[in-house]
């Protein structure tokens, strides 16, 4: 199966010897090129079988309602760690400037973080990137430094395989919009009505991307309201919670059920 679904295989001694003086891959002879672009196809349509087979929703990504009405796939990092096994790669990593700057007692307001995929013969076959603001995680240096690898990670993941048209990045590194908290909040004629198939979308995305478990978010809306689901929260109710949701990812140690608010 890893066989199948390498995107960029050895060429053989032929194709070598053929292509060696080349400087672009247009230059390659007609037949080569031809064989190239079937065998890179066919492999990309057998990987994207696989990720359609493979994944789950809620698990390995999730789904971002868009202003338009569409729906966008979220690669998380249980499904880009997925991906990355199966083609057979693992992940290197690099902190930019970061080693000098605590070398000088300096803490920086942003982590950058370099991922290069290599396979087993330590070739690089794809890079990502991700930063993060410590303002973001209150200072914690350990944390931004894991969500900036994380995206990194899952960049150098979706360029592999040229997924960016099926995924977009973890959504856990975009900021949480005004729009998105907005959509939630009540209109003045809406009151006691529960909130929509796509806000129980937004809720449970976001609960993901802040690495909390959505059974104990419920054990809060139970004690605070009697809601079990989070379909019959009320978009006052739902308002409440997302902007509590920020603040318990940011301690997470002390059990939601327990915290005011």
């Amino acid at each position: 199966m890893s066989q199948e679904l390498n995107l960029i295989p050895q060429m053989s001694e032929n194709e070598v010897g053929q292509s060696v003086d080349l400087a672009s891959p247009l230059d390659l002879p007609i037949e080569l090129f031809k064989e190239g672009l079937e065998r890179r196809s066919n492999n990309r349509a057998m990987l994207l079988s696989w990720i359609r087979s493979a994944l789950t929703e809620g698990v390995d990504f999730g789904i971002i309602p868009t202003k338009n009405g569409n729906a966008k796939k979220s690669l998380w990092k249980p499904g880009a760690e997925k991906i990355a096994g199966m083609l057979g790669v693992v992940g290197r990593f690099t902190f930019q400037d970061l080693d000098s700057l605590l070398a000088q007692g300096v803490i920086p307001e942003y982590v950058v973080v370099h991922c290069q995929l290599v396979d087993t013969t330590s070739r690089v076959l794809a890079q990502g990137v991700g930063a993060r603001s410590l303002k973001k995680d209150y200072g914690d240096l350990n944390k931004a430094l894991k969500m900036a690898e994380k995206s990194a990670h899952i960049d150098a993941v979706l360029r592999l395989g040229g997924l960016s048209e099926v995924f977009t990045q973890d959504i856990e590194d975009m900021p949480a919009e005004a729009s998105v908290v907005r959509s939630i909040k009540p209109a003045a004629s809406s009151s006691i009505s529960t909130i929509t198939v796509e806000q129980v979308q937004r809720l449970q995305t976001r609960i993901h991307a802040l690495n909390l478990q959505e059974t104990r978010v419920l054990n809060w809306t139970r004690r605070k309201w009697s809601v079990t689901r989070l379909s019959d929260l009320t978009a006052q109710q739902a308002s409440q919670l997302w902007q509590n949701l920020n603040a318990w990812a940011s301690e997470q140690q002390r059990p939601i059920e327990n915290r005011a608010g």
